[in-house]
C-alpha cells in the first residue's frame, strides 16, 4: 500500500481497490455518502472501488450500499462509527492530487474520476427510477475529497459544497464533456460524491468559502486540478483528445464515414465543429432561432470552407430534423 503524509495533519493510504485518509486528530466532516452521510466527527475518510457488477443495491455484501462501506471500513482496521467513504467503479491509481497554500491556510484534494459512462447535463432526462433499492448500474463517478486546517462552521462546510461542485463542472465545461445520452455539455456524472473534512481545533476559523473568497478560489484551484488529473489518467479526457477532430465529430454526433474529409485541413474542421457545437447548444437552449442558424448554414457553404463546411451543414441540419427539442429550446425551430 502506497503512503503520503498529509499536510492537514494525517497520512494518505492508497492500493488498488481503496484510498484512505487518516487524521491525526478528529476532524469533522461533511459527506454525501448513504454511509455515515452528513455531518461526522470522524478519524478517517476513504474511497472505494467497486470492481464487480452488480444489478441492484441488494446485491452488494451486507445488502446496501451503506452496509458494505461499513464493512470495508471495519476490514480495513477503521472505527465504523467514526468514518465514512464513497464508492466507484474509478481506479485507486488514476486518482489525481492537488495542493493549495495561502498564509495559514492549507487545502488538499484527492479525486477520482470517470465520464464515459453517465455524464449528465442537470436537468436531462433520467435514466432510472429507484425502487426498493434497485438502480441502474453505469460506470463514471467524481469522487472529490477535499481536506484543510482550517476550523468551519457548520453553514460554511456546506457552502463550501457549493463551490466545489461548481468547480467540478467549470473542468467538464472546459474539456467540453458531454452527456452520451442527449450530446449536452455535462455538469457531472449521475454518481458523483464528496467528502470535506475540517479541523475543529485550529486557530485558523473561516466563514466565507464562496468562489469570490481566498478560500472558495482555493478549494476551486485544488478540485479543478486534482478532477483534471484524474480525468486524463482514467479515461483520457484531456485537452489533446477534447480538441481533436474525431472527438468533435463524436460531440455533435456527426457520422465517422466524413472523418476522411474533415482530417484533410483539420485546424479549419476543428475551427468549423467549435462553431457548430456552440450554435447547436445555443439554438437548443433557445439563444438562437432556426432562421438565425439558417444564417450559418450559409456561413458553412461558403466555396472557402468547402468539403468541411457542407458536411457539418448537412449533418447539423440532419441532427436539428430528428431532435425533439424539450420546451427549453424556446420553440426555436
Amino acid at each position: 500500500m502506497e503512503s503520503q503524509l498529509l499536510k492537514i495533519g494525517g497520512t494518505l493510504y492508497a492500493d488498488s481497490q481503496i484510498i484512505i485518509c487518516r487524521f491525526t486528530s478528529p476532524r469533522v466532516v461533511v459527506s454525501t455518502s448513504l454511509y455515515n452521510g452528513g455531518y461526522l466527527t470522524a478519524d478517517a475518510v476513504f474511497n472505494q472501488r467497486l470492481s464487480f457488477f452488480v444489478n441492484s443495491e441488494q446485491d452488494l455484501p451486507g445488502g446496501s450500499m451503506a452496509n458494505y462501506l461499513r464493512i470495508v471500513a471495519e476490514k480495513r482496521g477503521l472505527d465504523s462509527t467514526r468514518a465514512t467513504g464513497l464508492l466507484t467503479n474509478a481506479r485507486m491509481h488514476c486518482r489525481g492530487y492537488s495542493m493549495a497554500t495561502y498564509n495559514e491556510t492549507i487545502i488538499e484534494v484527492v479525486a477520482t474520476a470517470g465520464v464515459d459512462g453517465n455524464a449528465v447535463r442537470a436537468g436531462d432526462a433520467a435514466c432510472y427510477v429507484e425502487h426498493n433499492g434497485e438502480y441502474l448500474s453505469v460506470g463514471g463517478t467524481i469522487n472529490i475529497i477535499a481536506l484543510t486546517n482550517v476550523n468551519l462552521p457548520p453553514g460554511t462546510m456546506a457552502k463550501a459544497l457549493i463551490s466545489i461542485t461548481e468547480a467540478k463542472t467549470a473542468v467538464l465545461q472546459e474539456l467540453s464533456v458531454v452527456s452520451p445520452f442527449t450530446g449536452n455539455q455535462a455538469t457531472g456524472t449521475g454518481t458523483d460524491g464528496i467528502i470535506l473534512a475540517c479541523n475543529p481545533a485550529s486557530t485558523v476559523v473561516c466563514s466565507d468559502v464562496g468562489t469570490q473568497s481566498k478560500l472558495g478560489e482555493l478549494f476551486c484551484r485544488t478540485v479543478k486540478d486534482a478532477v483534471s488529473q484524474s480525468l486524463a489518467k482514467e479515461c483520457n479526457r484531456g485537452p489533446q483528445r477534447q480538441g481533436a477532430v474525431h472527438e468533435r465529430m463524436n460531440r455533435l454526433r456527426i457520422d465517422v464515414k466524413y472523418a476522411p474529409d474533415l482530417v484533410v485541413r483539420p485546424s479549419q474542421a476543428k475551427m468549423l465543429l467549435a462553431m457548430a457545437q456552440s450554435i447547436w447548444q445555443e439554438y437548443c437552449w433557445g439563444l438562437f432561432t432556426r432562421a438565425e442558424v439558417d444564417q450559418f448554414f450559409e456561413f458553412l457553404k461558403t466555396r472557402s470552407l468547402q468539403p468541411e463546411g457542407s458536411i457539418i451543414a448537412a449533418e447539423l441540419t440532419k441532427k436539428m430534423r430528428e431532435s425533439k427539442l424539450t420546451t427549453q429550446a424556446g420553440g426555436a425551430k
